[in-house]
C-alpha cells in the first residue's frame, strides 16, 4: 500500500472508469480499472492518509451521497463530537469532502441504537463488524451479535432512509443464523448490476475449527435468495497457511470479507489469523469475472503462505506488501469509492500498548504488478 506509480487521473479518464466499471456499494464498491490485469488504475491524490484517535474496529466507510463519508464500527465506547464520552452500539464517524475521505477523531451518533435491535439478538451485548450499502434509495446494514439466550453469532438486517441512521431491525428473525448453531458474522454487503450481494463469514461451509468465507445474492429487500440457492463458498481457512501461523490456540480464523470490483475481475479482501495480535493481516485474492464466484477465489501473491498486506517486522507474518505507518495488526479491510470513482480503503490496526483498535483510510491504487494503499 505504497511507493509512486499512483498519479492524477484526468477527469475524462475517472468519467469512463466510472462509467465502465463502477459498482454501486456502500462498503464495498470499485469505480476505476487498468489495462494490466486485474489492476486498480493509478488514482487522483488528493485524499490524505489519515488515522483516527477513536478505538473503532471492522470499520465501514459508506459515502452519506450529501458530499461527505460515515464510518461504522463495532461495539466501542468513545468521545461523542462535542467532548462527551459515551458507549456506542455502533459508533458513527462522520468526516471529509468530496474526493478527501480522510476520518474522525469523534462520533457523531449511534447508527444502531439498543432499542432498535432486532428481538432475535441478545440487546445486552456488544454489535461486531456492520456493513452498510446504499441500494434503491435505501441503506440497509447487516449487523451482528449473539442469538438470544445462545452465544452463537447470527447477522440482522437493519435499515435506514439516510445513511446517518438511526437504522432499525424491525424482524424477529435474523438474516442468516446457521441451525448447526456454527456463526455467521461480518456481513459486507455490495452491489453489481443494480442487484445486492452479500459476502460473509460462513462457518457452515467448514467443520470443527475451520472457518470460510461466502457470498450470495439478496432482493431489494436486503434477505438472501430463497434458501441462500445463490450461495457460493470464496475462500476458507483450509486454503491458505497463515490463518493459525504462531497461534497459541488452534482457532482458524478467515473473516470480514469485502468484494471489490478492478477492470473485468473481482476481489476478495480477507484478514486471517488472530485479531489481537500483529499477526493480523489482509489476503487479497482473484474471485473471477462475476459478482458471486463461480469457483474458489484464489489468494495472490503467495497468499497461500503469506498475508498479501501486513505489519513488516519480527512479529508479523512476512506480507507481501506492507501498509502506510507500518501498524501492527491490520485487517477488516474495506474497498470502496470516493466521490470521483476512485478506489479508497479503510481498516483497523491493533495497537499493543492497550490492546485497542484504531480505523484509518487510504488510497487504493495499482502499483508495481500490484494493490498498494497510500
Amino acid at each position: 500500500m505504497r511507493n509512486k506509480r499512483a498519479k492524477l487521473v484526468s477527469a475524462a479518464i475517472v468519467a469512463v472508469f466510472a462509467a465502465t466499471s463502477a459498482v454501486a456499494a456502500g462498503a464495498t464498491t470499485s469505480g476505476t480499472t487498468d489495462a494490466a490485469d486485474g489492476g486498480v488504475a493509478s488514482s487522483d491524490s488528493s485524499s490524505t492518509r489519515s488515522a483516527s484517535e477513536f478505538k473503532l474496529a471492522d470499520p465501514d466507510t459508506v459515502p452519506t451521497g450529501q458530499g461527505d463519508y460515515i464510518t461504522y464500527g463495532t461495539s466501542s465506547a468513545g468521545t461523542k463530537c462535542g467532548g462527551t464520552k459515551h458507549g456506542f452500539k455502533v459508533p458513527m464517524l462522520r468526516h471529509g469532502s468530496g474526493d478527501d475521505v480522510g476520518i474522525a477523531d469523534c462520533a457523531v451518533g449511534d447508527a444502531l441504537p439498543k432499542k432498535n435491535i432486532g428481538e432475535w439478538a441478545d440487546k445486552s451485548g456488544g454489535v461486531w463488524a456492520p456493513g452498510v450499502v446504499e441500494h434503491k434509495g435505501k441503506y440497509l446494514m447487516y449487523y451482528t451479535m449473539s442469538k438470544k439466550g445462545s452465544k452463537q453469532k447470527c447477522i440482522g438486517l437493519a435499515r435506514s432512509a439516510d445513511a446517518n441512521g438511526p437504522f432499525k431491525d424491525d424482524g424477529d428473525r435474523p438474516w442468516v443464523c446457521p441451525a448447526s448453531g456454527r456463526w455467521a458474522i461480518d456481513a459486507n454487503p455490495y452491489v453489481a448490476g443494480g442487484k445486492l450481494y452479500v459476502a460473509y463469514r460462513d462457518d457452515q461451509v467448514t467443520r470443527g475449527i475451520e472457518t470460510g468465507v461466502s457470498v450470495v445474492g439478496a432482493g431489494d429487500d436486503g434477505w438472501a435468495d430463497k434458501n441462500f440457492s445463490s450461495r457460493r463458498t470464496a475462500i476458507t481457512s483450509k486454503d491458505i497457511a497463515w490463518d493459525s501461523a504462531r497461534n497459541k490456540g488452534n482457532n482458524h480464523i478467515v473473516e470480514n470479507p469485502s468484494m471489490f470490483k478492478a477492470g473485468e475481475s473481482w476481489y476478495l479482501a480477507y484478514s486471517a489469523n488472530a485479531w489481537d495480535s500483529a499477526r493480523y493481516a489482509t489476503g487479497i485474492a482473484k474471485c473471477g469475472t462475476k459478482p458471486i464466484p463461480r469457483s474458489k477465489c484464489a489468494p495472490l501473491r503467495s497468499g497461500v503462505k503469506r498475508p498479501y498486506f501486513g505489519f513488516k517486522g519480527k512479529a508479523g507474518l512476512g506480507p507481501w506488501r506492507g501498509l502506510p505507518g507500518n501498524h501492527t495488526g491490520p485487517g477488516g479491510m474495506d474497498v470502496f469509492q470516493a466521490e470521483n470513482g476512485s478506489h479508497r480503503a479503510v481498516y483497523h490496526w491493533f495497537q499493543r500498548s492497550d490492546k485497542k483498535r484504531y480505523p484509518i483510510t487510504g488510497t487504493f491504487v495499482w502499483h508495481d504488478g500490484g494493490f498498494a494503499v497510500k
